[in-house]
């Protein structure tokens, strides 16, 4: 996070998006990481996860970027959270929750997910003004296709019809928003779009968004900006079978020793994360090598095959996702065998891991 600190001007403040545990990184870890590095805000999805830092003694501002409903307003102000409005039916429940908020107003730019729409702003506005217990205080929205080409020419239409808004916020008497639309693709590529408050998300576990988001901040000649993947996932080598050639191995019996092998167990499975569909497709490290997995994932095992690491051992560090000696698994490489993206793969391990710093 100090990178982005050094990357975002001083005046303007910078947040740390948290939700989904911290991106599978664990929610309180995270946060408390990146309000040393720098950060002055954290951004959580759910009253949830406000509820998590505030009990964890956590007493930096936090957003709240998801829907709220009901009573969940009404504890957000008790946590001392701000919360994000973006539906005239939620700025109505926002303010028969009679309750003093924060809100930030996230307004549709083309996303077509959360946010109010251009001919809805007079009506929300209407319907807070009944309410004196809430405060605007931001106006926000989010990019579609940013992260995903070097073309950014939608992104650009969204800025404009963001400035449509504040436009008409400021004739409407909000003239000091905090403004922020910006996420890490954003942070990176473009200074305009960081506003008063710069919303950093995956590349703050340093990962970039897409391998587009990198070619074109380099484009930009922004050859200073490395960024280095916070999270190994491993765990250890329970046992090493012996099995021999044209046995199979795990359920189904899809995987055949053609010779005499050496299988590594590990306990590791579907259950905590480790998906199923890489069945027969990714590798471990072990040892400083790569271990294929054979046989079907298990709920809570799975096997690789060693016989190339005559060394292996039960006890060795086995490494999911991450690096050992000359070797990396990368998330975009897992992300490349489900056919997902690496913000998936991050979020897949489950409670039953144990994360330290």
């Amino acid at each position: 996070m100090s990178q982005f600190r050094r990357v975002v001007a001083q005046e303007k403040r910078l947040l740390a998006v948290v939700k989904a545990d911290a991106y599978g990184h664990g929610l309180l870890l995270a946060s408390r990481a990146f309000l040393a590095g720098g950060a002055d805000q954290l951004g959580v999805h759910s009253l949830a996860e406000a509820r998590t830092l505030r009990a964890g003694n956590v007493t930096a501002p936090i957003l709240i970027l998801g829907p709220l409903f009901g009573t969940e307003f009404t504890e957000a102000s008790h946590l001392d959270a701000e919360v994000t409005i973006a539906s005239v039916a939620a700025a109505t429940e926002a303010v028969q929750a009679g309750v003093p908020l924060k809100a930030h107003l996230k307004v549709e730019t083309g996303v077509n997910r959360q946010g109010v729409h251009e001919e809805e702003l007079g009506v929300f506005l209407e319907v807070i003004a009944r309410a004196g217990e809430i405060q605007l205080v931001g106006l926000s929205s989010h990019f579609s296709d940013i992260e995903d080409t070097t073309d950014h020419t939608f992104a650009h239409q969204q800025m404009a019809r963001y400035q449509g808004y504040q436009e008409a916020l400021v004739a409407a008497g909000h003239e000091n928003l905090v403004q922020h639309m910006s996420c890490s693709a954003a942070v990176l590529l473009w200074d305009r779009t960081h506003g008063g408050l710069a919303r950093v998300g995956i590349s703050g576990y340093g990962l970039w968004p897409s391998r587009e988001t990198l070619v074109a901040v380099r484009q930009r000649g922004r050859q200073e900006i490395e960024l280095k993947r916070a999270l190994t996932w491993k765990c250890r080598v329970a046992q090493i079978k012996l099995v021999q050639a044209q046995e199979t191995v795990g359920y189904g019996r899809i995987w055949k020793a053609m010779t005499d092998s050496r299988i590594a167990v590990l306990p590791v499975g579907f259950a905590d994360g480790w998906p199923r569909a890489l069945s027969g497709r990714a590798h471990v490290l072990i040892q400083g090598r790569r271990a294929p997995l054979v046989g079907r994932i298990c709920m809570n095992l799975c096997m690789a095959d060693v016989t190339n690491i005559p060394e292996a051992a039960a006890g060795d560090q086995a490494v999911l996702l991450g690096q050992q000696g000359d070797e990396e698994i990368t998330a975009e490489s897992l992300a490349a065998h489900l056919g997902t993206i690496s913000y998936e793969i991050l979020t897949l391990p489950g409670p039953t891991w144990h994360r330290q710093g």
